[in-house]
């Protein structure tokens, strides 16, 4: 059996070698890592709320705040606890709190606690500027200011952006580019009548499947080889990054299979392979906002396999996010090994 899986490999792997697979996804890897490396910036530039809250006798601050605002960005509330509660709800916002004081005004800066030295201090220097052109009654005052964060211990070290998109890299690319490889072996050896012919020899559908698994897993890898050590460095948890990789590339080859034997061509087949990849897809919303994550998408198992590469890629210290990841697709990787086998011996049986 051994011996028969392995020599299946070595022929997929040369029909993928000559179908230029690895040429084709080490290409797009590259392309990745001139984006990475000299097009995406490290750092957005995205405008925050900003929430006041003026605690001055007449509330001139705010009055005056909100007839400048040209943009819509300021909120103005009622409380300290309201400030905090808006900002809870709303990551991108920093709160402002101006009271009296003497000389006037005292102020103090809400943060989320994610924020870097570089910009808390950008951020204070610029309400200091605001504050002092307010169009106030009177004389304007010594602007002081004072700082504090919501969340301490939120994120103490902050990714750069273009390397917090590498996870993703691999996830939408090499993770999700068996589903179509797949189906193309499979149409091409239909019309071959290799998959016809493969039914009166000693292998099994599963070993067929597994080796193809297999060789297309190695191809998404080479994904991987080429994008992560260059952009990440010795940072990530390879065994891991390894791991999740390979497991969820089985998983979305063995649901091409799965899939690709119910149709006679690959035009039939990209439409409803298209919704699927939309469908899978959909954990990357979860991946840059957190606060959507219903029931429905976090039982799609790509939901763990983009997280399992994001901690492998930038371990936090929560081994069990890789290990929980990796248990729960190979559980779905042996369960669409099983019904793509079934799928296949009745299908190709009865035709």
């Amino acid at each position: 059996m051994l011996r028969r899986i392995w020599s299946s490999m070595g022929r997929d792997n040369r029909i993928n070698f000559r179908n230029h697979y690895y040429t084709v996804t080490i290409a797009f890897a590259l392309i990745y890592l001139v984006l990475v490396l000299w097009v995406i910036p490290s750092e957005a530039t995205v405008k925050h709320a900003t929430y006041l809250l003026d605690q001055t006798s007449d509330g001139r601050i705010a009055a005056a705040a909100v007839q400048q605002d040209q943009e819509g960005r300021l909120h103005v509330v009622s409380s300290a606890d309201e400030l905090r509660a808006a900002m809870k709800q709303n990551q991108n916002s920093v709160g402002i709190a101006v009271a009296e004081g003497d000389p006037l005004p005292q102020t103090t800066l809400f943060f989320q606690g994610h924020e870097s030295e570089r910009q808390r201090a950008l951020l204070a220097v610029s309400t200091e500027s605001w504050l002092e052109g307010l169009e106030l009654p009177g004389q304007p005052a010594q602007v002081q200011i004072s700082t504090v964060a919501l969340r301490p211990q939120a994120a103490p070290e902050k990714i750069p952006l273009n390397k917090s998109l590498v996870p993703l890299f691999l996830f939408t690319d090499a993770g999700m580019i068996g589903l179509l490889l797949i189906a193309a072996l499979i149409f091409f050896e239909k019309e071959e009548g290799t998959l016809n012919a493969y039914l009166v020899t000693p292998g099994r559908i599963w070993e067929y499947l597994l080796s193809k698994t297999l060789t297309l897993t190695l191809v998404a890898l080479s994904f991987l080889v080429v994008l992560v050590p260059p952009t990440l460095g010795l940072g990530p948890n390879y065994l891991h990054l390894i791991g999740v990789m390979a497991l969820g590339a089985a998983l979305t080859t063995l649901l091409g299979a799965l899939i690709a034997v119910w149709f006679e061509n690959l035009t039939q087949f990209l439409f409803p392979a298209i919704g699927l990849l939309v469908v899978f897809s959909l954990p990357q919303f979860s991946f840059f906002f957190p606060s959507f994550s219903p029931v429905w998408v976090r039982w799609l198992p790509t939901y763990p396999m983009i997280f399992g590469l994001r901690e492998a890629a930038f371990p936090s210290g929560n081994p069990e996010i890789v290990s929980s990841a990796m248990l729960s697709l190979l559980v779905v990787d042996v369960l669409l090994l099983a019904l793509a086998s079934l799928a296949f011996r009745r299908r190709l049986i009865h035709r």
